[in-house]
């Protein structure tokens, strides 16, 4: 893999972290009746996210996942999380 495709890499597994999480609140925002919907569709979700990132990773640099792509991805949620989704106290 050249430099190129790893700084691509990297860019896109911080973004799809942030993306991940912003769209992992909206899920959590959705109210369940039962408890079996709720773990149903987490699961789905989850599913359908893998599936779309190894996708993109599959474009990008032929699906070789390397450590620092799960490390930017893990970045790139907690940024999301402490610059968008912080708890605002009074």
């Amino acid at each position: 893999m050249n430099l190129e495709s790893q700084f691509k890499v990297i860019f896109y597994s911080f973004i799809y972290g942030m993306f991940f999480l912003a769209t992992f609140k909206l899920l959590r925002m959705v109210k369940f009746k039962k408890k079996f919907m709720k773990i149903i569709s987490e699961l789905l979700f989850c599913f359908s996210h893998v599936i779309i990132f190894y996708f993109l990773l599959y474009k990008i640099d032929y699906g070789i996942l390397n450590y620092y792509v799960v490390i930017f991805l893990i970045i790139g949620g907690l940024f999301c999380h402490l610059l968008y989704f912080k708890d605002k106290k009074p």
